[in-house]
């Protein structure tokens, strides 16, 4: 197996991945829109008649097609034969999966959603991130063999070509590095999500 050249902290620092923090209401300001906002999202739950408060309707989070990204909405981003390298963690702060394939072989959407940024980068090559709509989650590309085709800013649908796989920026082997955020998302202050290797298996078996 090809090894995965990185910094051993594996942290990208892509361009405006974190700007700086928002400004925070008065805690006795944000009591008082709770209380008032509350009332309505419980009484919206109750309503809904799918007993639960996942975006996907089945009564729990990631089992519908929103979630925490695991629900049979999601295709898997290499419709080609595959094998899996480093996952999360990896002994060195490695914060998504690898999934080696053959160069050239097409990356497509998971999901509907926006494209976020587009760029290379030192470490992660050619990237794109992808706001996933109604989910709450991002998704990061990296290593593509050339820069990802959408434009920045937009829209996307599942299973649409977004590039191919590739070994561009800091890496061995050609393979797609691939990355979940987390709520508010990439750009919002989120943070990425050790549960994207469940996730990717999860949507090898159903794509």
């Amino acid at each position: 197996m090809f090894a995965h050249k990185m910094f051993s902290d594996h942290k990208y620092n892509l361009p405006n991945a974190h700007p700086s923090p928002k400004r925070h209401l008065p805690v006795a300001l944000l009591a008082v829109a709770a209380a008032l906002v509350a009332p309505v999202f419980l009484t919206s739950a109750a309503t809904a008649g799918n007993g639960g408060l996942s975006s996907g309707g089945t009564g729990g989070a990631g089992t519908g097609t929103g979630g925490d990204g695991d629900g049979g909405a999601f295709l898997f981003p290499i419709p080609a034969k595959h094998y899996y390298g480093d996952g999360f963690g990896a002994g060195r702060g490695h914060q998504g999966q690898d999934v080696f394939a053959r160069c050239g072989k097409d990356l497509v959407a998971v999901r509907d959603g926006r494209v976020q940024t587009r760029g290379y980068h030192s470490s992660a090559g050619n990237y794109i991130v992808i706001d996933i709509k109604g989910s709450g989650l991002d998704f990061a590309y990296m290593h593509l063999k050339r820069k990802a085709i959408p434009r920045e800013g937009s829209r996307v649908r599942r299973g649409q070509k977004l590039g191919a796989v590739g070994a561009t920026g800091n890496a061995s082997g050609c393979h797609l590095h691939f990355e979940k955020w987390g709520s508010p998302g990439y750009y919002e202050g989120g943070a990425p999500k050790a549960s994207v290797t469940k996730s990717l298996k999860k949507w090898d078996r159903t794509s």
